[in-house]
């Protein structure tokens, strides 16, 4: 298995996360500090109101800088880790484009959409539904929404689309691309009821592309060819 990965995006969005990270307790402990000082003086009530904010919002993107480029392991590492017994027709490509990863097999290209919550999570068609529990209160600033995982990876099969179209030539066939969310934590309890994609979890991976990938639509120029349009500049690693 071949794999293209931005390095250069990795590290630069890690590197953010640590810097975000003290802005957020700045804004949250200023907020306290300027709350206990409004019981005397009310002036200090608007800015107590605007510093809890600014911390509400650090907090949100710190939460989620730390928990896609941070927290290991990574949603790259997690598909190079299933992937690895697979020969070098396989192909993946993280962060290498506006589709952060794309899986090219000798049949079909895959926009993935990884995610790594835990808890009950029912996906009905469209619809996304995580079950309330103390622990998710708790973890309430850590935790990153689910947002709508089936919906989100559509939409990258759309731009993929876009992208293949723009950068074929003209008469070349565009390969079947096929829109995929896995479930990646092992605490997750995933009900799945009529998605209008596959939605799975990482046990049933390697299953699902061996049984879905047993044809050979794509040739060897072909997948040079999209390598070279969807891996860019980024170093290749051998994984395979």
């Amino acid at each position: 298995m071949k794999v293209f990965t931005n390095t250069d995006i990795i590290q630069s969005r890690s590197k953010w996360a640590r810097r975000v990270a003290p802005l957020t307790m700045f804004f949250l402990v200023a907020g306290l500090i300027t709350n206990f000082l409004s019981i005397r003086q009310p002036e200090y009530f608007r800015l107590t109101l605007l510093l809890l904010a600014l911390g509400f919002i650090f907090a949100t993107i710190s939460s989620t800088l730390v928990n896609r480029w941070v927290r290991e392991p990574r949603a790259d590492q997690v598909l190079d880790s299933m992937l690895k017994k697979f020969g070098n027709d396989f192909v993946l490509f993280n962060y290498t484009s506006s589709v952060p990863h794309i899986l090219l097999t000798p049949s079909r290209l895959y926009s993935i959409v990884v995610k790594n919550h835990d808890g009950e999570i029912t996906i009905s068609q469209y619809k996304a539904h995580r079950k309330f529990t103390w622990r998710r209160l708790y973890r309430l600033m850590a935790d990153e929404g689910l947002g709508s995982p089936v919906g989100e990876a559509e939409t990258y099969a759309s731009k993929l689309q876009k992208i293949l179209d723009k950068e074929l030539p003209g008469e070349t066939r565009v390969p079947e691309i096929q829109p995929l969310v896995i479930f990646a934590n092992k605490e997750v309890d995933l009900t799945v009821n009529n998605p209008p994609i596959p939605v799975i979890r990482t046990n049933q991976f390697k299953s699902y592309i061996r049984e879905n990938n047993k044809s050979k639509n794509i040739s060897a120029d072909q997948r040079k060819t999209l390598a070279d349009i969807l891996g860019g500049r980024w170093q290749e690693g051998d994984s395979g």
